[in-house]
C-alpha cells in the first residue's frame, strides 16, 4: 500500500466508519484506519506519527500468530491483524516448534503468567517473538495500524544512556553517554528530532526511565482504576523529578523505541502499577511502531546497547539481539518486542564488529594468578611478582563485559605469553624456583578426589592412577597428580594445564647422552614452552635450554627433542629429570627415572641404544 499525498493515518470514533475504512485500506487506497473510539488522547500520537511516517509498507509477517484474550476483536481489526502472520493457530499449545511467533491481544489479555511459557520457549529455541498489544482495543487498533507505516527518510538513529560511560561507536547518528546525559538538555535530545531507531538506557521501573535530571515518563491522560496502586504522582504528591524534566514516552517520535530499564514492559499481572502509568503502554499510545521493553529485572549495559545497534538484523528481532547478548549474565528472556520489525531498521543496518573471542581461559588464568600471588607459595621478593600482580589487576579491572575488552584481551594475551617464557627460563636455570614447589605446597592444602586409572602406562611399563587434589581454600589452586606404584608421583600439573608425555631411555653411562622426546597436549592453541629441570646433584647438561612450540588447535600434540648429556665424572646411581610445560601460567611437570652407570659399563651402552 502507498499513498502519494494526504495523511498516513485516519482516526475513527465509530466502529462502522472504521470497518468501512478498513475495507478501503485492504483494497489499497486511503489512509491507515485507527479506531480511537472515545480515546481522544490517541489523536496526539496520531498527529506526531504524521511527522514520523511518510507512507505505507507491507511488513514482514511472523511465521505463526495467536490471538489471546477473552474478548474477541472486531472483525475489521482482525482483518488488519491477519496479514501480520503467515499462519494462525487457536492457542499457544498449537504453536509449531519452529519459526517466529506473534502474540496478539489487549494488555489485559496478554497476562504474564499465561504468556511467560511462550516467551520462555521461544527464548530457549532462539525463535523471534513479537507481540501486538495496547492498553485497550483502541490502543491495539493504533498499534496494528502503525505496523503498515514506513518511516520518513533521513530519520536519526540514537543511543541515550545514563549508564554507558565509554566512548561513542560508529552506527549511531546521536550518541549521548553518561557524561552527555549529565550536561545536555536530554528532553530536547529526545523530543527535538524524528528517530528511525532510538534506545534509552537508565535505571527505572514500570513507570519511568531515569536519565540524570530527566526521566522518560509513562503517565497517560487515561483514567486510572479506582484504588489501583500507582507511583508518587498517583497520590497527588508530585513527581520524583522536576516537572520540566519529564519526557512523555508517548511524545517521542521514533519508529523503534527501546526502553532499557528494569520492568519497563511488565505484562499484565506482573506490573506494580495501574496501566495508566506504565511506560510501555504510554509509548505504544504514541507514534512508536515498535517498542522494545523489559519483562523483568535485567542487567543490560553497553554490550546490549551495541548488540541492539548493530546486531538486530541478524538476530531476527531487536529484543532477540539484546536477549542473546544478555545470556551470559541474565540467562532468561529479559526483553520483549511489541511490534514487528520496525521500518526504522532499514536495509542499511551495519555489520556488528565481531565480539572478540577471549581464547584465553580467563577464569582459569585468574585462579592461577591468585594461587601464585596470594597462597603463600611465592615470597614477597620473587622476581616475577610485580608483573604477576600487574596482570592480575588488569584481569580484574579491565576484562569486564561493559567495556570494549578487545584491547585488554590483547594486552593480557601478550603479557601472559611473556610471563610464560619468563617462568620457563627460570625453571631451566633455577631448579629450586618456588613455583616448582606447587605439588607439595598446594597438595598439603588440598583434598584428593578418588583416583582413576590412566590409559597410558608409566615409562617403566606399570599402570598408573590419576586424581585431582582440590584446594581447601580458594587461593589454593587445584592440582592433578599421577602416581606409579614403582616410580611414585610421575606427573603434577596445575588443573587444566597441558598433558605431558615423555620418551627416554632408562639407562645411560657416564659421559653418555639421553635423547629425550617431550610431548605436550595443550588445552588451547598457542605457544607452549617446553624444557627440562635437572636435580642439583646430577652432573649433567641439558640442550637446548628451552624450546617453544606452536599448537594450532586445542589438544594437538606438539613435541620437542632434548639431550641430557652426562658428565664423564658423574656418580653412577639412580636419578630422575623433570620435563615441564608452561602455557597460560599453567605448569605441568613430569618426573622421569633413569639409571646412570659407570662409563666403562658396556651393558649400559647397549641398553641405552636399545
Amino acid at each position: 500500500m502507498s499513498i502519494p499525498n494526504g495523511p498516513v493515518f485516519a482516526p475513527y470514533t465509530e466502529l462502522d466508519d472504521y470497518t468501512r475504512a478498513v475495507a478501503d485500506a485492504e483494497a489499497g487506497y486511503g489512509p491507515l484506519p485507527v479506531w480511537t473510539g472515545s480515546r481522544a488522547d490517541l489523536l496526539d500520537g496520531i498527529a506526531l506519527a504524521e511527522q514520523l511516517y511518510g507512507g505505507h509498507r507491507a511488513p514482514d509477517p511472523a511465521d505463526t500468530g495467536v490471538l489471546l484474550g477473552d474478548d474477541p476483536l472486531p472483525e475489521a481489526l482482525r482483518a488488519l491483524v491477519a496479514p501480520l502472520a503467515r499462519h494462525w493457530v487457536t492457542a499457544p499449545a498449537r504453536l509449531p516448534e519452529e519459526g517466529s511467533v506473534l502474540l496478539v491481544g489487549t494488555y489485559g489479555g496478554l497476562r504474564g503468567d499465561e504468556v511467560q511459557p511462550v516467551v520462555d520457549a521461544a527464548y530457549a529455541a532462539g525463535r523471534p517473538l513479537f507481540l501486538l498489544t495496547g492498553r485497550d482495543v483502541h490502543s491495539l487498533s493504533w498499534v496494528v495500524a502503525k505496523q503498515y507505516a514506513r518511516v520518513v527518510p533521513g530519520a536519526a538513529v540514537g543511543v541515550v544512556s545514563e549508564l554507558d560511560a565509554a566512548k561513542a561507536v560508529p552506527g549511531a547518528d546521536v550518541w549521548c553517554g553518561a557524561d552527555d546525559v549529565r550536561r545536555l538538555d536530554i528532553k530536547e535530545v529526545a523530543l527535538g528530532r524524528v528517530w528511525r531507531r532510538v534506545l534509552f538506557h537508565g535505571n527505572g521501573k514500570d513507570d519511568q526511565l531515569n536519565l540524570g535530571q530527566f526521566t522518560l515518563c509513562g503517565a497517560s491522560p487515561v483514567a486510572a482504576l479506582p484504588g489501583a496502586p500507582g507511583p508518587k504522582c498517583a497520590y497527588k504528591l508530585g513527581c520524583t523529578k522536576p516537572m520540566d524534566k519529564l519526557i512523555p514516552a508517548r511524545a517521542i517520535r521514533a519508529a523503534e523505541l527501546v526502553l532499557a530499564n528494569c520492568f519497563s514492559g511488565a505484562p499484565a499481572g506482573h506490573a506494580m502499577y495501574d496501566p495508566k502509568y506504565l511506560i510501555l503502554l504510554g509509548a505504544l499510545d504514541g507514534p512508536a511502531q515498535t517498542v522494545v521493553a523489559t519483562l523483568t529485572a535485567c542487567d543490560g549495559q553497553r554490550p546490549e546497547n551495541l548488540a541492539w545497534l548493530t546486531g538486530t538484523a541478524r538476530a531476527g528481532s531487536a529484543a532477540g539481539a539484546v536477549n542473546e547478548s544478555l545470556r551470559d549474565i541474565n540467562p532468561y528472556p529479559s526483553f520483549a518486542q511489541v511490534g514487528l520489525q520496525s521500518s526504522g531498521l532499514g536495509e542499511e543496518q551495519g555489520t556488528a564488529a565481531p565480539v572478540p573471542d577471549p581464547q584465553l581461559p580467563l577464569h582459569t588464568l585468574g585462579a592461577r594468578l591468585t594461587g601464585l600471588l596470594d597462597s603463600g607459595l611465592l615470597g614477597p621478593e620473587y622476581p616475577l611478582r610485580p608483573r604477576l600482580r600487574a596482570l592480575a589487576d588488569t584481569l580484574l579491572h579491565d576484562v569486564v563485559r561493559t567495556r570494549d575488552v578487545a584491547p585488554a584481551l590483547e594486552g593480557i594475551a601478550k603479557e601472559t605469553k611473556s610471563l610464560d617464557l619468563a617462568l620457563a627460563h627460570r625453571f631451566a636455570k633455577h631448579h629450586d624456583d618456588p613455583v616448582l614447589r606447587f605439588p607439595t605446597y598446594f597438595g598439603e592444602r588440598s583434598v584428593a578426589d578418588p583416583p582413576a586409572p590412566v590409559d597410558t602406562p608409566c615409562t617403566c611399563g606399570r599402570p598408573v592412577l590419576s586424581y585431582r587434589r582440590r584446594g581447601r581454600v580458594p587461593v589454593v589452586t587445584d592440582t592433578v597428580q599421577v602416581v606409579c606404584p614403582r616410580c611414585g608421583d610421575i606427573a603434577n600439573t596445575l588443573a587444566k594445564s597441558a598433558e605431558l608425555s615423555v620418551k627416554a631411555p632408562a639407562h645411560v653411562a657416564a659421559g653418555g647422552t639421553l635423547h629425550v622426546m617431550v610431548e605436550a597436549a595443550p588445552r588451547r592453541a598457542g605457544t607452549v614452552n617446553l624444557g627440562i629441570v635437572l636435580p642439583v646433584y646430577l652432573d649433567a647438561k641439558v640442550g637446548p635450554v628451552l624450546r617453544r612450540v606452536e599448537a594450532t588447535r586445542p589438544g594437538e600434540r606438539v613435541h620437542a627433542e632434548f639431550t641430557v648429556t652426562m658428565s664423564p665424572g658423574a656418580t653412577p646411581q639412580a636419578y630422575y629429570f623433570c620435563p615441564y610445560a608452561v602455557q597460560d601460567l599453567g605448569v605441568s611437570v613430569s618426573r622421569v627415572h633413569f639409571t646412570l652407570h659407570p662409563a666403562h659399563d658396556t651393558n649400559a651402552r647397549e641398553r641405552t641404544t636399545a
